[in-house]
Formats: C-alpha cells, structure tokens, sequence
C-alpha cells in the first residue's frame, strides 16, 4: 500500500493538551481517524508526533498543533511539514527512561527526588504524547523548577521513525528517571599562544556580567583577580581574551557536572597539554568537571594560558595542536552515569596562519581529514581573532562537521563559547562519512615540510564564501535582548 502524505502549513494554537487538529478532507487524506498518531516532518527533517483530533474550524491544507509539540521539534508557526501516518511500535512498550535536564540551574538530584515524589505532577505533562527517539518536552512550570523532559531509551527498543504509546501512569510500565546524561560532552579547547596572540587589540565590549559571575562563583587568588581587573579597560590582549572565554567555558561545564570532561592544549611552536594535580601525586590532562576542578584552582588554568603566551613564539603548529586534540578524547574516560563515551566538542582559537609542520605536514587539512574519520562522535569548531586565515578556518570546521565563526569583539567571543553546547547536538546528527573524503594511503608518508604559502594555498584553491553567519546573526539577536533589559532596568 503506498504512503499517503501530504504537505501542509503549521498553526501553533497554544496549549491543547498536547494534541493536533485537521479537519475532515485532510484526515481521509492520510487516512486517520481521532486519537490516531501522525507525524510531522519538516524541511530540515525536525519531526514530531502527536495525537489528532478532527475539527472542521480548521481551514484545510492547515494543521493547528500544541504549542508544546512544536517546541520541542523545533517547528514553528506558519512552517511547511510532510504529515503521514505514525509508523507504530507493534510490541507493547514495557520500560521508557527519560532524562531530566534543569534548566534554572537546580541540581539535578533534587529535581528526579522531587519529580518520583509527585510523580502525577509528571504524568500530566507527558499524558496523550506518543514517544520517538528525539522527544524533548519543556515543563516550565515544574514544582523544582524549569527543567527539560527528554526520551533516552525503552524496552522493546524505539527504532528509526518509530513511534511508541505510553500510560505513564499505568501499573504495566517501568518509568526510569536520570539525568540527562546522554546529552553531555567533553570538550578539548585548543588555544593558539603564539606571539601575535599578545597584541592588544580585543575590544572589551559585553563582558560585564560575565566577569562578575566569575568574580562571585570562583574563589580565585591574586593572578585570577588581576585577569579580572585588566576586562576594565577598552582592549586587552587576544590571549587576555581567550583566557576569559575559557574560564567561562570551563565554569559552565562545571556546574552542568555529571559525567563530563574537558582538556586544554596549547600551541605556538609546539603543542603543550595542561595538566592537573587532584592531590595523587599523578598529573592528568583530563579536567573532570565536578567540584574537584574548582579546588584545582581555576585561577591555575588562567596563570597557565598567560604564561604559555609569554613563552610562545612566532611559529604556529596548527597541524600538531589539532591531531593531539584528537587524540586527546581517547584519554576520557566513558561517562560515570552512561557507562558510555559522551561525544566530544573541539574548539580550535587562532589568530594566525599555520607555518610549522614537523613532520605532519605544514597544511593541517589533511589531519582533520584523516582524525575526522578515525574520531567519528567528535565535531570541530574554529574561531578566528585578528589575520587568521579565515577561509582556511572555515574549511576546517566543515570537514570537523561543526562551524567557524570570526569574533570582532570580547563579547562575541563569550558568546560564542555560550552558544557551542546548544548547537553541538545538531552537528552530531550529521554522519562524519558524509563529509570526509578519501585519503590515499601514502598521504602522510615522509611528509615534506614545504613554504606556508605553497601548501596553504593548495589547499584553498576553493572559494569557502563569508564566515559565520548564521552565528553573527544569532549573536546580534542575543545583543538585541540584552538592550532591551537595559531599556527596562533605566525605567
């Protein structure tokens, strides 16, 4: 039997207990009754299922959906969507997990008591949804705050386009509450302390609120406080400014906890890997983000980065930096919750060009080809401050399957640390096959180390277009809120 579907436009109708209306003609269409499943399927292949109901106040070629639903599919009003009927789970579902993400920064651990001691309160908000694999429900109003519901896994196993239905106030089924751990990731920030990272011209433009959180939430000595003192002035040093976007990276990764793991490495004319002493006598460079990093001293990681600016040269081993980075997240261990490998996030910051090979090759393309495939849950994103060669940048993140962004100012930069959590996720969706070419296999065979422009130049002999836009855009958007809530705090 072939698959009806048909293509119509998105009304978001608010709050309506999680169901979707359509009336008579586009119901036969796709041949549904009431409190049958559909789905819905956008553009950018976001989808979502829901329960419909007929209602002829509904114009036809339109679906009138709660609002709830589209938040949670990333789908909005007046969008195009496929809608066909769900493809059911035949096996009765016996067992669901769901993770419970806070999102006004409650701990975890009392949101999931809270949540089993008044679980009805749960099921109100979950009760008429259909289950499938990238379910996300938003519950605002939560007793213990705003937090984020999140489908993780279920006995028989959700599959594909699957779409499975749930009592979750039934006797018949095991509701399992975690943190939503599944979502973490580890992190690797590559910074560049070559010695043009020392040149002052990073203009210090919304960094007040974020230097004062740190101020409160770190207990830092002389060298963090003096960091902090120099964002008063009109420009810092680049380095100054990687510094602080790493202290806010590192910060909030440590208040999101459970599981993740970070790493820092540096790089001028050769590649340097933090490390930490946790009081074992052993140094390690993996960063757990729990409240060990903070006793560690997040003011080290900062005197850290200024040093290694200090003693950093002219030369540039991007090469070298990226395929340790790498192989850096072979070294974290799986998640404590999991069980399993959390994917991780590299953040490669530079202001130069690469000029150094050492034996790998000046040209640090065919590294993020070769890794890209070899390290597959792993996406790369390039900054660029100052005369980076942004279309090279570029190129890289596209390969790494993550972005490039080039940051003008100090607070886009934070910002731009802010956003990366949010859009990793979506990155990871996309197969590390898709974008990674074939490499001969006597590619890296007794690299020759070559002029940086002749290798350079090779590899870019594409036009890679205009950096970050979609990014700039989002910053401008956050900047545009930010004025208005000063707009209201003046009245």
């Amino acid at each position: 039997m072939v698959e009806k579907i048909i293509d119509i436009s998105v009304i978001n109708v608010g709050e309506i207990d999680g169901r979707s209306y359509l009336n008579k003609r586009d119901m036969e269409r796709i041949g549904v009754d009431d409190f049958d499943i559909i789905q819905l399927i956008n553009e950018f292949e976001d989808s979502c299922a829901v329960q419909v109901l007929e209602n002829d106040e509904v114009e036809a070629e339109t679906i009138a959906v709660d609002n709830g639903i589209l938040d949670s599919a990333n789908i909005s009003d007046g969008d195009r969507v496929k809608v066909r009927k769900a493809h059911l789970k035949r096996e009765p579902i016996t067992r669901v997990k769901f993770g419970i993400e806070p999102l006004e920064g409650q701990p975890v651990e009392e949101c999931i008591s809270y949540i089993l001691e008044n679980f009805d309160e749960m099921t109100s908000v979950i009760r008429n949804r259909p289950i499938y694999r990238n379910l996300q429900v938003d519950w605002p109003d939560a007793g213990c705050g705003h937090v984020k519901i999140s489908f993780l896994e279920s006995d028989p196993e959700i599959e594909g386009d699957e779409v499975g239905i749930i009592d979750p106030s039934g006797k018949e089924i095991e509701v399992q509450l975690v943190p939503a751990s599944e979502m973490s990731f580890n992190a690797v920030l590559v910074l560049d302390v070559s010695g043009s990272m020392s040149k002052e011209d990073m203009v210090v433009k919304g960094t007040g609120t974020a230097v004062e959180g740190l101020r409160r939430g770190l207990k830092g000595g002389k060298d963090l406080d003096n960091l902090l003192d120099e964002f008063d002035e009109k420009k810092v040093s680049r380095i100054k400014g990687a510094a602080l976007a790493t202290l806010l990276f590192l910060s909030q990764k440590v208040s999101r906890g459970w599981g993740e793991q970070l790493s820092i490495i540096s790089f001028a004319g050769d590649v340097d890997v933090f490390e930490v002493d946790y009081g074992t006598g052993s140094p390690t460079p993996v960063i757990a983000c729990t409240g060990q990093a903070k006793s560690a001293g997040l003011e080290i990681i900062a005197d850290y980065v200024s040093k290694r600016c200090s003693t950093g040269g002219g030369l540039t081993f991007m090469s070298g930096a990226l395929q340790q980075a790498y192989e850096m997240t072979a070294k974290f261990e799986p998640n404590s919750i999991t069980g399993k490998a959390n994917p991780t996030m590299i953040v490669l910051l530079t202001d130069g060009q690469p000029n150094k090979g050492n034996g790998l090759g000046i040209n640090p393309v065919p590294i993020a080809r070769k890794c890209g495939r070899d390290y597959p849950n792993t996406v790369l994103y390039t900054i660029g401050l100052g005369e980076a060669d942004n279309r090279l940048l570029k190129r890289l993140s596209e390969i790494g399957r993550g972005e490039f962004y080039e940051a003008n100012d100090l607070g886009e930069l934070t910002k731009f640390y802010d956003l990366l959590a949010r859009r990793f996720m979506i990155a990871l969706k996309t197969e590390a096959s898709e974008l990674v070419e074939e490499i001969p296999e006597d590619l890296f065979e007794e690299p020759e180390e070559i002029e940086e422009t002749d290798e350079v130049e090779l590899a870019l002999e594409e036009e890679y277009g205009g950096a970050g836009d979609e990014i700039a855009e989002e910053i401008a958007e956050m900047d545009a809120l930010e004025e208005d809530d000063d707009d209201e705090d003046d009245y």
